[in-house]
């Protein structure tokens, strides 16, 4: 009764292993190579933005956003009032000012946008509202004048 051995119940050590690292390829996965800024609903900024990301703007801008080689998207709860200069403009939420893409422009069902418009192509999809002018340029012309605009 005392004397009898139980069983041994612990487990031998194990040689700890560390994960090897997982490397990505950007062309397998091409959201991982895309950086986006995003401006929340919360938010409320006065002034000029320019970056060399992406930006969404859930919340409300006043003033100039410079994106020379990327997009901005005003979303369905942002409010823009803002001269814009970026390749892509899309428009969800409600925009006012001028528009200048090198690229193209988008208003989506819902969109609201007011100010005059400049870009290789500009579509209004059904649903938007656009009250300004439109001109369409060629876009070799136009990102030529965004080279050449001062920062």
């Amino acid at each position: 009764m005392f004397n009898t051995k139980k069983p041994d119940t612990t487990i031998p050590p194990t040689t700890s292993r560390k994960p090897t690292p997982r490397t990505t390829n950007d062309a397998q996965h091409p959201l991982a190579a895309k950086k986006e800024s995003i401006i929340s609903k919360g938010c409320f900024i006065k002034g000029e933005i320019s970056g060399v990301d992406d930006i969404s703007i859930f919340g409300k801008v006043d003033g100039t956003i410079t994106l020379k080689d990327n997009a901005l998207t005003v979303e369905t709860s942002g409010n823009v009032k803002a001269n814009i200069f970026a390749k892509v403009v899309n428009i969800i939420g409600t925009m006012a000012g001028n528009i200048d893409a090198t690229e193209k422009i988008v208003i989506h069902e819902n969109g609201n946008a007011t100010g005059d418009m400049s870009a290789p192509k500009v579509i209004l999809k059904d649903g938007s509202y656009f009250k300004g002018n439109v001109s369409m340029t060629d876009s070799k012309v136009t990102a030529e004048t965004q080279k050449n605009k001062p920062a």
